[in-house]
């Protein structure tokens, strides 16, 4: 028997289904190429507003390597890859943890 899902994943699910925007298409694409394979899946644009992206990460060390060590690079990064929509601000947070 499968082990149930959070109701968070389903709804990511439905989003991703339901169409993103252009302006998260292209910083999805952009993380496409900036993150590993393997990292991809477990990191999510969850917003986007006045040159603020939110990212949202589902483990705490990935939070950490992400927020504590990553962060500036991969801002730059979707800023070479996205040049029309940059980013001034790159928030990461730790999903499920009760954000509004």
């Amino acid at each position: 028997m499968a082990e149930p899902r959070p109701a968070a994943e389903f709804l990511r699910d439905i989003l991703r289904h339901a169409g993103i925007s252009k302006q998260r298409s292209a910083y999805h694409d952009a993380l496409d190429q900036i993150l590993t394979a393997a990292l991809r899946p477990h990191c999510q644009v969850v917003g986007c507003r006045g040159g603020k992206l939110v990212l949202e990460v589902d483990s705490a060390p990935l939070f950490a390597e992400l927020s504590g060590f990553r962060r500036e690079e991969i801002r730059q990064r979707i800023n070479q890859l996205v040049p029309n929509q940059p980013i001034a601000q790159l928030t990461i947070r730790l999903g499920g943890t009760g954000h509004v």
